[in-house]
């Protein structure tokens, strides 16, 4: 994409981002603004190291990729995780930069760090029926166990109650946040524990399959009941 809707534009407030280099996945500028500031160095013809960058990238048939490190920032705010990032990057005084934090903050499903394709979609979303989803789906909704910063992964794979007979026919789960689809997992292995009820709750290990399903992501959820409780639903899109 080349720009953001007006919608985005009115919306984002200020930012903090970074161009990457997709052949090597190499952060290589870290910039702040507002509206379309993302997508204006690939339309400057200056001679800054910056600029070549994006000219060699693009001469060799490869893209710039651009995130969204955070959003909804005011101007100050914007200027000073700037220039933090900027010392981070930049700084001659450690050579490893490979961060070993166990959760970062790119798990953060409101303001944490997303492509732009995912900003246009987070502040223009499009709904979704039920019958625009073609697979079988057990979708979770985790407004109440996610917390900033958490795994998404982690929240969303453990521990439910469900349906036993169910459970074979499940394609996808769904993590659903805010009304919104933001995670797709295949699950490749469901197992049980006891909670302090004595209840059988379900868990699964599976594999990010996001980027498989654009169809479905970051889109709303138009057929939730307003005020239902229970955080599990489930949409069979195929015949059992």
């Amino acid at each position: 994409m080349f720009e953001f809707s007006q919608s985005t534009i009115e919306n984002i407030g200020y930012y903090v981002y970074c161009l990457i280099d997709s052949r090597d996945k190499t952060i290589f500028y870290i910039g702040k603004g507002r509206g379309n500031r993302v997508f204006a160095h690939e339309q400057e013809t200056l001679e800054k190291e910056k600029n070549k960058r994006i000219y060699d990238i693009q001469k060799s048939g490869a893209n710039v990729d651009k995130y969204i490190i955070r959003h909804g920032l005011t101007e100050d705010e914007a200027f000073h995780l700037e220039a933090a990032l900027i010392d981070i990057f930049s700084s001659n005084v450690w050579s490893n930069r490979k961060l070993l934090n166990i959760m970062g903050g790119h798990h953060c499903l409101d303001n944490g760090m997303k492509s732009v394709s995912e900003i246009e979609a987070y502040y223009c979303v499009e709904e979704i029926t039920k019958e625009e989803i073609h697979n079988n789906c057990l979708i979770v909704n985790i407004n109440n166990t996610y917390k900033s910063n958490q795994d998404v992964y982690e929240v969303t794979r453990k521990s439910w109650l469900l349906n036993a007979n169910k459970i074979n026919n499940i394609e996808l789960v769904i993590a659903e946040y805010r009304g919104i689809f933001r995670a797709i997992y295949k699950p490749e292995r469901w197992y049980t524990e006891i909670d302090e009820k004595d209840r059988i709750r379900w868990l699964f290990e599976g594999k990010d399959v996001s980027d498989k399903y654009p169809e479905y992501m970051n889109k709303h959820n138009t057929f939730k009941k307003r005020g239902a409780q229970n955080p599990i639903s489930y949409v069979f899109g195929k015949e059992k």
